[in-house]
């Protein structure tokens, strides 16, 4: 059933995002562009950057999949499905771009 499949995925992509986002902060202790009087860390800094851009993704994903749904009337039986397995492919691209990034785990 997508949904179920599309509940994994999710779920798939939330724990890459965690765990890259908690490498982000584990790597990146310095100050904020090295200076001196800087209020945040470069890992706070590029991890408020990076969720913001999840959110961004997030919402981008959520637009697509509806625009490519629309060629199938919003009456069909599969309409949900349809919108489910295009979040599902987007998420796995997602993931392997996120993973691109090359960050360290946290140690």
């Amino acid at each position: 059933m997508p949904s179920t499949e599309k509940n994994e995925s999710e779920s798939q992509l939330e724990g890459v995002i965690i765990e890259t986002n908690k490498s982000i902060k584990a790597n990146n202790v310095g100050l904020f562009n090295g200076k001196e009087d800087a209020a945040e860390t470069s890992g706070e800094v590029y991890s408020k950057r990076f969720l913001n851009a999840q959110t961004l993704w997030k919402q981008y994903r959520k637009n697509l999949c509806l625009a490519v749904a629309t060629e199938i009337n919003e009456d069909a039986y599969d309409y949900q499905a349809f919108i489910d397995q295009c979040e599902i492919n987007l998420n796995k691209r997602h993931i392997e771009e996120i993973k691109m990034m090359g960050i360290l785990p946290a140690s």
